[in-house]
């Protein structure tokens, strides 16, 4: 049975958008207050503890991690919809739906029938492929993260549990993970990769089918011994589950099954047996089911009444009891609250009914408008380019925690600011589109029968879907998401944008090109190594260094290659082009000068080490340093060194040339202004650190970014700071700038957009690893990449 807390003197009557009702419950995170969009929708609100709103490290982590779960989608996934990292303090939002958590149904109603074990494991491997196909693995997969819902199960806390344990998580030796959940490979220190939660998958399956965990009870250090050198005990389960489980739960992760094998596995070739039982809503056992069917019917409160006004009559929370299930749905703009108008005089939203889906003017679920042309605000994300949480106690079934619970969103992968993302699909997932339909159908009917009417599918892709729902795009914001495009390894490429089409590297040794507009690939380029090196676009033609030690012509058009230039070495460095020739520096210690038309050598420039630096044209000299500490000046026709300025260590940045002067940072911690005359230094700009980032230059002041962590804008003429802007992380990033805003990002995955003038933070977007490119700006959008495997475009 749902009860609700009663609101405290000091908990919020407005958070962001949404008006807050009651509490659902508190833990070591925060609190998770019921609340409601001004359409109507209810809405289970988190709101972080004040100790660790005010931990920076913390923000930027939360952030990350949101980012990360939103990029997670799917039927049976659970994921953050709407969240403020950086708000006072930070929250993330889900929409609340009643349900409890297998831990909790097996506990009070015993093991389940064979049939529905198979079903909740189709729903677990579908949750799985969904959640590994956007970068993520689980690593926390148990009973109480899997929630019950009567048209199918929910995988929740992708992602969020590594944020949820602040710096106790980045400790070395701590565990991630939940005793007899847990894959071998957690507990040896071997990488856990998706093979990981198909084994916690099986330890699932097993503990549905017997009531206990396939390595038996006691100690974690008994269980972790047991996972590791001994077998699992599987002679209590259902001669039909036996070989599947034993599968999921070999020692060996190239051994066991993926989840797309085990959907096959568990649906059979036509999804006949656990599809018709997600269809008629009977795939719970028949306690479980009716227990959900009659919570699911009661209503929610309208008012947020004080805490005098309403007793608590809850019976006393079972040891282990579930947080409240939420799911994901998109809200209209938000309201705005009078704090002197009484509290039950602003609660002017009819009640929701469940049997009666809602009210008329209820706003669709996330994602779901055709095509996936969403345009939802608020959604920083950040990488993206995925709900982060963890659960406490419940005092009812499923209605109280300091978890966000949430109920599916949209079956395309959600990125962070809550649009859909166009990348392409993997191919084993765009082979079994039919087979998924037919799921989303039935589970589709399962929502309807339970009185969910306002729900509705949105179409597939592929022209037989079970239908759309339509309504008006909320406007769009600076920072929020346009697409995310997935690559098959990091990303530390810069990209570059020309004619409608962003091109970047990849470290899975592809040079992709991408629609701007949409996101989806053009063409891929496959060199023989990873592509540090950015692309540099001139007359219909890319130019592109690969660690294979070649330069590579690449026509724009058709992603064919015109030519290939080898060299003795690595190239890191990014061409320049200019005036028929192509200029790359390359770890043989040469600058490289290339005919643009025939990739024939005109003549290369040896430095007196490695040479990472991308070099600068301007006025018939090219500028680029080297690891040999030296800043050179070499004539643009003849390859000759015209001078040599010292800057202490090595070189590794772009020079950046105005008006006679040449700026280049360097690892000795500064940035320094030479003459391109005669190499003499003009003055020299200390930084905390040393400097990676290559110095932009604009209306007279000089911006770049330090591995201290700042962001600097320093006056060109005199060498003076302007301002500084401190992130919570080192910045290898070179900057870009437009329209009065620089852009750059940071080495744990930031994105920060800062006002020229101010040096004032506009907004922030997170990806899901560090970004050591520079971003691009073009036509209203600024491009990015991250080691997070993701280029995103992003509205500026």
């Amino acid at each position: 049975m749902r009860v609700f807390e009663p609101l405290q003197a000091n908990d919020p009557q407005q958070v962001g958008r949404y008006r807050i009702l009651a509490r659902l419950g508190s833990g070591g995170m925060g609190v998770v207050y019921l609340g409601r969009s001004r359409t109507g929708r209810a809405v289970a609100v988190k709101v972080v503890n004040a100790s660790l709103a005010g931990d920076p490290e913390f923000r930027l982590r939360f952030a990350r991690e949101v980012a990360l779960a939103r990029t997670v989608s799917g039927f049976f996934t659970a994921g953050v919809i709407d969240a403020d990292p950086e708000g006072p303090p930070p929250w993330l939002v889900t929409a609340y739906v009643p349900g409890l958590s297998l831990e909790e149904a097996v506990e009070r109603h015993g093991p389940w029938p064979q049939d529905s074990v198979r079903a909740l494991g189709a729903g677990l491997a579908e949750a799985l492929e969904s959640i590994h196909s956007a970068g993520v693995v689980h690593r926390d997969l148990k009973p109480a993260n899997v929630l019950l819902a009567v048209d199918g199960p929910r995988v929740i806390d992708f992602g969020i549990s590594v944020a949820v344990g602040g710096n106790r998580l980045t400790h070395t030796g701590v565990l991630v993970g939940t005793p007899g959940f847990m894959a071998p490979e957690q507990l040896t220190g071997d990488p856990v990769g998706p093979p990981g939660d198909v084994f916690c998958l099986g330890a699932i399956l097993t503990y549905a089918a017997t009531g206990a965990g396939p390595f038996g009870t006691g100690s974690a250090q008994s269980l972790w011994y047991r996972i590791v050198n001994q077998e699992p005990e599987l002679d209590a389960l259902p001669a039909g589950l036996h070989a599947i489980v034993a599968q999921c739960l070999d020692k060996r992760p190239d051994r066991r099954p993926t989840p797309e094998a085990l959907l096959n596995e568990l649906t059979g070739a036509d999804g006949g047996t656990v599809t018709e039982l997600f269809a008629e809503a009977a795939w719970l056992p028949e306690g479980i089911g009716h227990a959900l069917r009659a919570d699911t019917a009661k209503p929610l409160p309208v008012t947020s009444a004080p805490a005098s006004s309403v007793p608590d009559t809850r019976p006393p929370a079972p040891e282990g009891s579930a947080p409240p299930v939420v799911s994901s749905s998109a809200d209209a703009p938000g309201e705005t609250s009078d704090p002197t108008r009484p509290r039950a005089a602003r609660a002017t939203v009819p009640p929701i009914s469940p049997a009666a889906g809602g009210p008329a003017t209820a706003d669709p679920p996330p994602g779901s408008f055709p095509n996936g042309d969403t345009d939802t605000p608020g959604r920083p994300s950040a990488p993206p380019h995925g709900g982060d949480t963890h659960p406490p106690r419940s005092a009812s079934p499923a209605n109280e925690s300091s978890d966000v619970r949430a109920a599916p969103t949209q079956p395309r992968a959600m990125e962070p600011s809550g649009e859909q993302t166009p990348a392409e699909a993997p191919a084993a997932r765009r082979g079994r589109v039919s087979r998924r339909r037919v799921l989303l159908t039935l589970t589709g009917a399962g929502v309807a029968a339970a009185g969910f009417t306002g729900w509705r599918l949105l179409d597939d892709g592929d022209g037989d879907g079970v239908g759309t729902v339509s309504g008006p795009p909320l406007p769009p914001q600076p920072g929020s998401l346009r697409w995310a495009f997935a690559t098959g390894k990091s990303v530390s490429s810069s990209p570059a944008v020309a004619d409608g089409v962003v091109y970047c590297g990849s470290g899975d040794h592809k040079l992709y090109a991408i629609d701007a507009a949409t996101g989806r690939r053009r063409w891929a380029f496959t060199t023989g190594d990873e592509v540090f090196s950015s692309p540099a676009v001139a007359g219909g033609v890319v130019y592109v260094g690969s660690g294979d030690r070649n330069l590579y012509a690449i026509d724009a058009a058709t992603g064919r290659r015109r030519w290939t230039y080898a060299t003795q070495g690595w190239l890191t460095s990014s061409p320049a082009v200019a005036d028929g020739i192509v200029y790359v520096g390359s770890v043989d210690r040469g600058l490289h000068a290339v005919d643009v038309a025939t990739g024939r050598r005109r003549w290369v420039f040896t430095a007196g080490r490695e040479v990472y630096s991308s070099p600068t044209v301007a006025d018939g000299s090219v500028y680029v340093g080297s690891d040999d500490g030296l800043l050179y000046a070499v004539d643009a026709a003849t390859g000759r060194k015209r001078w040599a300025c010292t800057t202490g260590r090595r070189v590794r940045s772009a020079p950046a040339v105005v008006g006679g002067t040449v700026y280049v940072s360097s690892d000795d911690r500064h940035l320094d202004a030479v003459d391109t005359a005669d190499g003499r230094q003009l003055w020299t700009f200390s930084t905390g650190a040393r400097v990676i980032s290559s110095p932009k230059v604009v209306d007279g002041v000089v911006y770049v970014g330090g591995v201290d962590r700042n962001v600097y804008a320093i006056d060109a003429a005199t060498g003076r700071r302007r301002w500084t802007f401190t992130t919570a992380e080192e910045v290898h990033s070179s900057p870009a700038i437009a329209d009065g805003v620089l852009y750059i990002g940071g080495y744990s995955g930031g994105f920060y957009a800062i006002d020229l003038a101010t040096g004032r933070r506009r907004w922030t977007f997170a990806t899901g690893q560090r970004i050591t490119s520079g971003p691009a700006v073009a036509d209203g959008t600024v491009y990015l990449s991250s080691y997070d495997t993701k280029i995103y475009a992003l509205r500026v």
